[in-house]
């Protein structure tokens, strides 16, 4: 899709920002480079202003130079005004030398990073950046994956589950049967005391006395002569 480029740039790139112009020009974008149209005593600050109200985008040629030029921000400052959001792509900052320090405006940028790359990379970095995103041509192939499909873990079990019996507790609380057990066992206990060391307890408690009588608790037993 054609496409109409501003191209920003600083005098110390003006080589790298030629060469961008002209490799897009070539594959059939239009450019505005003020270099290739302002004449002798041309108005500078009125081709820019039409150029830029024409240009769909602006690409800000990147540089140590260019960050904190005077004119620079004037131009690509006006592009990021009018497409806020950045929906519209309107500024496209291309790298062509390490900048560690732009402009807060755009780092948040998408940007084309020409460095440490031959020019046939450097070329098919700049064209790819700046085409918009479009679905595909031709539908995407679909790729077959081998192995086990992502639910099959929850398919459920191949044979059928064991059943288990569960004994229940007739609704009778837990605490409560433990209670009840308590209290059976304290009052055996209480009545085993009772029988020991009350009256039954005189009765069963014996000894023998003098002449072979045997005294069983309040009860005398008589044995033979």
């Amino acid at each position: 899709m054609q496409q109409k480029f501003f191209i920003s740039f600083n005098s110390a790139d003006r080589d790298k920002a030629h060469w961008i112009a002209w490799t897009l020009k070539a594959v059939g974008h239009e450019v505005a480079v003020h270099d290739w149209e302002i004449p002798a005593g041309g108005n500078a600050p009125l081709w820019m202003n039409q150029k830029l109200a024409w240009a769909d985008r602006l690409i800000a040629v990147i540089s140590p130079d260019y960050a904190p030029a005077r004119y620079s921000p004037m131009e690509w400052a006006a592009q990021i005004w009018e497409d806020s959001d950045g929906a519209k792509g309107a500024v496209v900052p291309v790298i062509v030398r390490p900048t560690p320090n732009l402009p807060p405006l755009l780092r948040g940028l998408s940007r084309i990073d020409l460095t440490n790359c031959s020019e046939d990379e450097a070329r098919d970095r700049l064209l790819k950046g700046v085409e918009k995103p479009a679905p595909p041509q031709r539908k995407p192939a679909f790729e077959t994956v081998a192995g086990e499909a992502p639910d099959a873990p929850h398919a459920g079990p191949t044979e059928k589950p064991v059943f288990v019996q569960v004994r229940t507790d007739d609704g009778v609380p837990r605490w409560l049967r433990i209670s009840a057990a308590v209290a059976g066992v304290v009052a055996a206990l209480f009545a085993a005391l009772t029988f020991f060391f009350g009256d039954h307890a005189s009765e069963r408690e014996c000894k023998t006395v003098g002449g072979g009588t045997v005294v069983c608790g309040n009860v005398n037993i008589q044995k033979g002569p």
